[in-house]
């Protein structure tokens, strides 16, 4: 009969001979990747190979799933029907992971198990919110199908392999299932995005999910079972309730604000979607797009090493206004089964104030609505309650744009008596497109001539000239909001505290604590004297910290027993970290921890240095004390989870007076050093007009015992990590203890005016190799020396 195939091929064989069509659909959605994200993120000629070794390694072992998937469609009678539906079916297997792949493009972190921390009308909101399909993305979604497709056709013309080869075949998947490990072909190095960038986002994303689903909701090998001891201050008052402790956080807002009268002043908080520290405020790795905050932050309080204790905007609320566990997907994540706690928006509305939460999407996104209600807000206005007389941004699925916000805040009048209110603004999500963008990508192109961007860089930038662009956008609406509030009759007596509620993903992140490390500016007319604080600190220590401050200065009270997990603000000048801070990157993965001088990432040891740079650290004992101190997070936040316990006064706090500490933080903190030769104590400008550029440094031998000699290096790069220029000091040779000064002098002649980075790092005499721990990615700002010869002006 015609159409049917008498002599059926084994399906095995014909599974063999036809896959190679399927590996060319992968071949060519590995290069669409590569081209779609090459001028945002350049791949060098290693990470390809890279990213292609990983491909092929996901592929063999997707291989028995996919024959097994495909052997009933293989074992049909005619040949026709056999092909189509095999055809449907690896179109659908390669479309799962086109999809997975313009994720990431469009996000720059791969897709995991955090799909399952939201529902589908949240997966929908998202969705719609950075949809953006033109025709060079419809292309690249089209052609690894297409490519499938015709050599698919052309194989099923061809006889099938003999069995022998079949078998060989699946020996050789069985293989690279069980023999060649995950890690061989993993990116080196801390830039996060380069490292989404070169995995295979199929393979990340099941075994993402297998971890999740097996129950391990810390990705961090072995830690739960390397709990220490609790130390004292640790100790909770009652074992069911973990996180449990008397409040005692120290006024330290209270010396450097004045009091101008016996009224407790208003509270504005600002919460910036995405506002990242590389992008905003001085000496911003990327250059900063925000002219307005800057300004405010040079008349505020301004801590430049912050950091939002999520990775999205999941848990912010719950960080800022109460200081909570996160539990297993997000404290909010809880939704009607969230306890009640003592959090700053209740505890003020129990005393008198006023409540408001202003935002132009659905606050149920995220369950921030059921939230707010829980801490008892009255007035929440989003994007179901603006009224009429504001439009909708028509290019964003989310709601209002923040100019909108902005204006829909300002119709309301001031509350009668002390209010905290609370602005979330959207407009720096994906898609990034608003009315009127032209305007503000001309603003964008005058701005890259503001930072002396060099040309060479200025592609770079303009692949995210949407993202830059909604930024001043949004600056520029924070900008009218401050001018407008200057007439109100309640701005004497009103604390702003503006801050970010993560560092946007969608431009490549260097490191792997960029994700959340994002301004705080406190500003208020009743400020002494602006200040730069250097100390760390994170949202956490917020409510902890002004309620401190009300206590102590306007006699309103606070509980006496809380379960924050943050200890209040620092506001060292200096930079130091007093801090355990939990990081959860998404719902699903809490890996990442801040601890004193340490950050561990993924079971990583880094050291932390100021402006956030991250220095890769071996050092076993440091390492053991900070997981160790993670562990007991990790035990407590389980705990909670399970029991969902948090305060037996959860009800009805108990609220009394300020009390002084008996022990207040102290002014500086000793640094804890590394067992190692280390480089510390590194004198640099922030930028230079001079044709030469003069840095110190100090190395200190930690090894116990003499160390061989060794060259300091300065290494000088672009914004993209080229190395540019490299220096050397006079030759150290150091004895158990020691510590020697090392100088440079750098030549600048020749390099284009820009934003560089220098590295100082102890190095072998003969071969170059680091040979201790370096300091790396400190800014430099340079302003002379363009092609030609000649110093520039400071503009």
């Amino acid at each position: 009969m015609a159409g049917r195939n008498e002599g059926r091929p084994r399906a095995a064989a014909l599974f063999v001979s036809l896959v190679p069509a399927l590996l060319a659909g992968l071949v060519c959605l590995r290069a669409w990747a590569a081209w779609a994200g090459w001028q945002s993120q350049p791949l060098s000629a290693r990470a390809i190979g890279l990213a292609t070794c990983d491909d092929l390694l996901a592929f063999g072992r997707s291989l028995p799933l996919l024959f097994l998937l495909s052997w009933p469609l293989l074992r049909l009678r005619i040949a026709r029907w056999r092909m189509i539906s095999i055809a449907v079916l690896w179109s659908a297997w390669l479309a799962v992971q086109i999809a997975l792949e313009q994720y990431f493009l469009v996000t720059q972190a791969p897709l995991g198990a955090d799909l399952f921390g939201y529902s589908w009308s949240e997966v929908a909101t998202t969705a719609r919110g950075g949809a953006r399909v033109d025709a060079m993305t419809l292309a690249g979604w089209l052609l690894p199908i297409a490519a499938m497709l015709a050599l698919l056709a052309h194989l099923a013309r061809k006889p099938p392999v003999s069995n022998a080869k079949a078998a060989a075949a699946a020996l050789i998947a069985c293989a690279g299932l069980w023999l060649v490990p995950s890690s061989l072909f993993a990116m080196e190095g801390e830039d996060e995005s380069l490292q989404g960038a070169t995995h295979n986002k199929l393979a990340y994303f099941a075994g993402d999910n297998l971890r999740y689903w097996s129950g391990d909701a810390s990705p961090t090998p072995g830690m739960a079972a390397s709990a220490m001891a609790a130390t004292p201050d640790s100790t909770p008052l009652d074992p069911d309730y973990p996180f449990l402790h008397r409040e005692q956080t120290p006024d330290v807002l209270g010396p450097l604000l004045s009091t101008a009268s016996a009224q407790p002043p208003h509270f504005v908080f600002i919460i910036v979607e995405g506002l990242g520290r590389s992008f905003s405020g001085p000496d911003a790795a990327l250059g900063s797009f925000t002219p307005f905050l800057d300004e405010l932050a040079g008349r505020s309080l301004y801590w430049s090493n912050f950091l939002a204790p999520q990775g999205r905007t999941f848990a912010v609320l719950p960080s800022v206004f109460g200081s909570l566990p996160f539990g297993e997907k997000g404290f909010a994540a809880l939704g009607e089964r969230m306890p009640r706690h003592a959090g700053l928006l209740s505890v003020l509305k129990q005393q008198g104030y006023a409540t408001r939460f202003y935002s132009g999407f659905d606050s149920d996104f995220d369950n921030e609505r059921a939230y707010l209600k829980l801490q008892g807000v009255e007035r929440l206005v989003d994007s179901d309650g603006f009224g009429p007389g504001y439009a909708r941004n028509p290019l964003s699925g989310w709601g209002y744009d923040d100019s909108a916000l902005v204006a829909r805040v300002l119709a309301d009048p001031p509350p009668a008596v002390p209010s905290v209110t609370v602005i979330q603004t959207m407009s720096m999500h994906t898609s990034y497109r608003f009315e009127g963008q032209d305007a503000w990508r001309r603003r964008f192109e005058q701005r890259l001539d503001e930072l002396h961007v060099a040309d060479a860089d200025k592609e770079r930038y303009r692949a995210h000239a949407d993202i830059y662009s909604t930024v001043m956008f949004t600056d520029d609406a924070l900008r009218r909001y401050f001018e407008a509030m200057q007439r109100a009759p309640e701005y004497g007596n009103t604390v702003f505290i503006v801050t970010g509620d993560h560092r946007l993903p969608e431009i490549p992140m260097d490191t792997r604590i960029e994700r959340y490390h994002v301004p705080l500016i406190v500003f208020s007319p009743l400020l002494k004297h602006p200040q730069r604080i250097r100390a760390v600190s994170s949202q956490l220590d917020i409510t902890p910290s002004l309620l401190a401050y009300l206590a102590n200065n306007y006699a309103l009270q606070r509980p006496a027993q809380v379960a924050w997990t943050g200890s209040g603000l620092d506001t060292g000048t200096g930079f130091r970290n007093d801090h355990d801070i939990p990081l959860k990157h998404a719902k699903t993965i809490l890996a990442d921890f801040v601890s004193g001088p340490w950050f561990i990432s993924h079971d990583q040891l880094y050291r932390l240095e100021d402006g956030m740079r991250i220095a890769p650290l071996e050092d076993d004992a440091a390492k053991a004390q900070v997981r160790g101190r993670f562990a007991r997070y990790l035990q407590a936040n389980e705990h909670f989870a399970r029991t969902l316990k948090l305060s037996p006064e959860a009800d009805a706090p108990n609220l009394v007076g300020y009390a002084v500490p008996p022990v207040p933080r102290a002014e500086t903190s000793p640094p804890i050093a590394p067992k190692t030769l280390y480089v510390h104590d590194i004198a640099a400008p922030e930028g230079s007009d001079a044709a030469t550029v003069e840095v110190s440094a100090r190395f200190t031998n930690a090894t116990g015992k003499p160390g061989d000699a060794f060259v300091p290096l300065l290494v000088l790069s672009d914004r993209g990590g080229r190395q540019v220029r490299e220096s050397y000091a006079t030759p150290l040779h150091l004895a158990a203890g020691g510590t020697g000064e090392a100088r440079f002098e750098m030549k600048l002649e020749g390099l284009p005016s820009g934003q560089y980075f220098i590295a100082v790092l102890p190095s072998h005499p003969d071969t170059g190799r680091r040979v201790g721990e370096g300091a790396y990615r400190i800014p430099l700002k340079i302003r002379c020396c363009a092609p030609g010869g000649g110093a520039l002006a400071r503009p």
